[in-house]
């Protein structure tokens, strides 16, 4: 019932037809519509996870705030007063501020527990829907293994990623360290090579621009012979081998 006026107000009945019964079971009740209702609940619907908790306020008018007032399951008609009541399944606190809330807190709810509640103050009551949805469990212990192996390569990561780094440090510094070694020992390995003797008649490489033309000569000087040739105007014959 909706969008409820004042021209509402009335007896109303719930009625089951059985088939070969003379009279109906039926159920009366008489709905009083006004502006401004001597109980109302906040919210009408609730709606929790599992092991989850839930708050419930039921405001009344003044006239009704020395009312005995209940927090009442429609199921099994099982009621709870204002104080603490701890149940096997869950726990239930009411409190009541003497002048116009009453409070009603749940916790630890099994999805057993959905149904229809209700706030009683006095003669009224006010009903409140509450809906307790199953939370979602692993099916097997291998997907629950899955997981903590997943959760537990995530808190490695930050580990591995510094483990490559140094790597690549230490792999980047050793090439560098090798290549240098490698230079100076090919630049003191030249020196030796170019670096020649003056008694053997050779050069100092070291000391020639490579991009000049260069001849170079190894002069011996022998005594003359005879039969050597029509050159006899000197004493001596100086041969030369040239090498370009």
């Amino acid at each position: 019932m909706r969008d409820l006026q004042h021209k509402n107000t009335g007896t109303y009945w719930c009625a089951v037809e059985i088939e070969g019964v003379t009279f109906d079971v039926t159920e009366q009740l008489y709905i009083t519509i006004q502006s401004s209702p001597d109980l109302s609940v906040m919210s009408s619907s609730v709606i929790v996870d599992e092991g989850g908790n839930i708050s419930v306020q039921c405001l009344y008018s003044t006239k009704y705030k020395n009312k005995h007032k209940q927090w009442c399951r429609y199921k099994d008609k099982r009621c709870y007063t204002v104080r603490r009541s701890d149940t096997s399944q869950y726990s239930v606190k009411i409190s009541d501020d003497r002048s116009k809330s009453l409070t009603v807190v749940m916790s630890g709810l099994m999805k057993s527990d959905s149904g229809w509640y209700y706030c009683s103050v006095g003669d009224l009551q006010a009903p409140v829907q509450l809906t307790v949805n199953a939370v979602t469990t692993y099916n097997n212990s291998a997907t629950r293994d899955i997981h903590v192996i997943m959760y537990n390569d995530l808190k490695m990561w930050p580990l591995l990623i510094v483990l490559l780094l140094l790597l690549i440090l230490v792999t980047v510094t050793s090439v560098i360290l090798r290549n240098k070694h490698r230079r100076k020992k090919n630049h003191v390995s030249k020196e030796k090579t170019d670096k020649v003797s003056d008694k053997d008649g050779s050069v100092n490489l070291s000391s020639v621009n490579p991009e000049c033309d260069v001849t170079y000569s190894s002069v011996i000087q022998l005594p003359k012979t005879e039969g050597c040739g029509p050159a006899d105007v000197e004493d001596n014959v100086i041969y030369s081998s040239v090498h370009i």
